[in-house]
């Protein structure tokens, strides 16, 4: 449980999931944060509660869905934006979006397990490749369980969810412009042993201060390290002097 010392401000935490994860991935992670963050996982459609509706396969609807699901909080009180993988792009486009909007920027842009924006991760698109290999790709991430891939019925139902959001992920292209720069301080994750990350890539998207953090792992580190991830975002959410810079 995290420390119940000085009472803050309270902040509240968006936090958006992983290609094929529900938002539910981040509901065990609420007692491990400080009393003064109340955290928001973002459903997006195709999964969880949203799960009849039809997946989305491009990063700017996703965006504006979770815009319109949570812009009516983003004035109340001090925000941040949390993404892992997939959900780092969504945090950070919506971050964007409230910029250009004239919203109250988030007080810290928190991405994971993802290569900045400007980067090109991949020579070919993983959702254009064949169900085996792209089967194979899911695999070798790590992440899902291996009964999954055994369980026809859970196959049929998610691998096109999987494949709508790897088309969102890879398809996915930076537009923006020295306008779109965001102000508030930005924190990238990474796994030890997932795909190279250079932090100052993320840097040049903010006029604030960025911070870098490895994790042991690879690319879902945060499944097995939920507990010192929570610790450095209460760290960083729960001093006022971190907040602004």
């Amino acid at each position: 449980m995290a420390d119940k010392g000085e009472r803050m401000d309270r902040v509240t935490l968006f936090m958006f999931p992983y290609a094929g994860a529900s938002a539910s991935v981040y509901e065990k992670w609420k007692p491990l944060f400080h009393e003064s963050i109340d955290i928001v996982p973002v459903e997006i459609p195709g999964r969880g509660k949203r799960f009849p509706e039809p997946p989305l396969r491009r990063i700017g609807p996703i965006v504006e869905d979770a815009y319109t699901r949570i812009e009516g909080q983003l004035s109340e009180r001090p925000y941040a934006l949390f993404g892992h993988s997939l959900g780092s792009v969504v945090a950070f486009e919506l971050a964007r979006k409230a910029k250009r909007l004239g919203k109250k920027p988030p007080v810290r842009l928190f991405v994971s397990g993802r290569a900045a924006p400007q980067v090109k991760e991949l020579d070919e698109p993983v959702y254009l490749l064949p169900d085996e290999r792209f089967k194979q790709k899911i695999r070798s991430l790590g992440g899902t369980p291996p009964e999954f891939f055994q369980n026809e019925q859970l196959l049929s139902l998610f691998l096109p969810i999987l494949k709508a959001d790897y088309e969102a992920s890879d398809t996915y292209r930076d537009e923006a412009d020295a306008s779109d720069k965001l102000s508030c301080g930005m924190t990238v994750l990474h796994g030890t042993e997932d795909e190279p990350c250079d932090p100052s890539e993320w840097s040049v998207h903010s006029t604030g201060t960025s911070d870098f953090h490895e994790f042991e792992g690879g690319h879902f580190f945060i499944n097995e390290h939920a507990k010192p991830v929570a610790e450095l975002i209460n760290r960083l959410l729960c001093t006022k002097e971190e907040r602004t810079l």
